[in-house]
C-alpha cells in the first residue's frame, strides 16, 4: 500500500500549546522503540527505502518503506510479528514483505547490487513517545501523530519533536487543509526529512543530506506532473534550510530549483502569482527564518495541491 502524510517540525515555543490541543483531541499516547537496518554502505538509505523492526506497546512491527509516486506517497507495509519476544527484538525477515510492491522493490535492489538479506546489519534506533489522534477534515480522516523523543546512532544522540499528518481515508485536499489549520496555529515547518534519513545520517556522523539533481519539467506532461516534478527538489531541502544547516551546495542547488519551478509555474495562468513569490524566495536561501514563515508554509501546501493527480 502507499501511505499519505506530512511531517511538520514545532516551534520550541508552541509545543506545550500543540501538546494540550493534541491531547483534546481525545489523543491516545504510544511508546515505540524502534531499531533501523541497512547494508554498510547504505544501499537502502540511498535508495530512499526503510527497513526497521518497532515495539509498538507490548508487540513487535517489522515495516518496510519506499519510494512513492507522488510527494506526499511512500510505498509502505507492516507485518505483525506478534509479542513472543517481549522486549528482545524478534530476527529481521524479509519474507514478512513477500508479495508486497515494497518488498518486491527491496529483493529486486539487494539482487542488482549482489547483496542478500545477510548483509542489512543495526544502523541506528529509536526511541518515541507519540501522541495520536483521528480527526476530521473537509470530508477526509486524518490521523496526527506528535513524536516526542530521540534518535540515537554513531555514538550520538538527536532529539526529536515532530508532528505527523497522515491520512486514513478519504480526499488527499482534507489532510492539506487540517495540516494549514495546525501550521497556522502553532507555526508548524514543513520537513520531508524522515527519522530514517536524519537516523542515517547521525550514524555517519553527518548533518546535511545529498543534493538532488534538478530535473527539467517536461511541458507535454499533465500540469499536476509538472508541479510534482518542479516541487520535489524543492521540498527535499527545505527541511535543512529551515533548520540552518544547509551547506553553500544545498542553498545553491535550492535556489536553482526555485528557479525551474517558478518557471513551471509561470506556463499556468493560475500559477503566476505564486511564481513571483517562489522566485523571490531563491534569493533568501541563505535566511533560515524565511522558511519557518507561516506563509512560506501555506506556499507549500498550496504547491503540494497543485500536484495533486485531480488538480486540474
Amino acid at each position: 500500500m502507499q501511505e499519505i502524510e506530512l511531517k511538520f517540525q514545532i516551534p520550541p515555543a508552541c509545543r506545550p500549546a500543540l501538546s494540550e490541543a493534541l491531547r483534546d483531541a481525545a489523543g491516545a499516547t504510544t511508546r515505540l522503540r524502534a531499531r533501523y537496518f541497512d547494508t554498510e554502505d547504505r544501499l537502502l538509505a540511498r535508495s530512499a527505502f526503510a527497513l526497521r523492526l518497532r515495539q509498538e506497546g507490548e508487540g513487535w512491527v517489522q515495516t518496510l518503506k519506499g519510494r512513492g509516486d507522488g510527494l506526499m506517497t511512500r510505498l509502505e507495509h507492516n507485518a505483525p510479528l506478534g509479542t513472543d519476544s517481549g522486549d528482545a527484538a524478534p530476527a529481521l525477515s524479509l519474507e514478512c514483505h513477500a508479495g508486497t510492491p515494497a518488498g518486491a522493490a527491496l529483493v529486486a535492489l539487494l539482487a542488482r547490487a549482489g547483496r542478500t538479506p545477510a548483509d542489512l546489519v543495526l544502523q541506528f534506533s529509536t526511541d518515541i513517545t507519540r501522541t495520536h489522534a483521528e480527526v476530521h477534515a473537509d470530508g477526509a480522516v486524518v490521523e496526527l501523530a506528535l513524536d516526542v523523543g530521540q534518535i540515537a546512532g554513531g555514538g550520538q544522540t538527536l532529539p526529536v519533536w515532530e508532528i505527523e499528518f497522515e491520512l486514513v481515508r478519504g480526499a488527499p485536499a482534507g489532510l492539506l487543509s487540517m495540516a494549514y489549520l495546525w501550521t497556522e496555529a502553532f507555526g508548524l515547518w514543513l520537513d520531508a526529512r524522515s527519522k530514517a534519513e536524519r537516523g542515517d545520517r547521525l550514524a555517519r556522523g553527518v548533518t546535511q543530506g545529498d543534493v538532488l539533481a534538478v530535473r527539467p519539467v517536461d511541458a507535454a506532461q499533465p500540469w499536476p506532473q509538472q508541479v510534482a516534478v518542479a516541487l520535489s527538489p524543492v521540498l527535499a531541502l527545505v527541511g535543512d534550510v529551515a533548520d540552518d544547516l544547509a551547506s553553500p551546495t544545498q542553498r545553491v542547488a535550492l535556489a536553482q530549483a526555485l528557479g525551474v519551478l517558478a518557471q513551471t509555474l509561470r506556463a499556468d495562468a493560475q500559477a503566476a502569482g505564486a511564481a513571483d513569490t517562489v522566485a523571490a524566495l531563491a534569493g533568501m536561501v541563505f535566511d533560515a527564518a524565511i522558511w519557518r514563515r507561516v506563509e512560506t508554509q501555506a506556499l507549500w501546501l498550496s504547491l503540494l495541491a497543485w500536484s495533486l493527480p485531480d488538480a486540474r
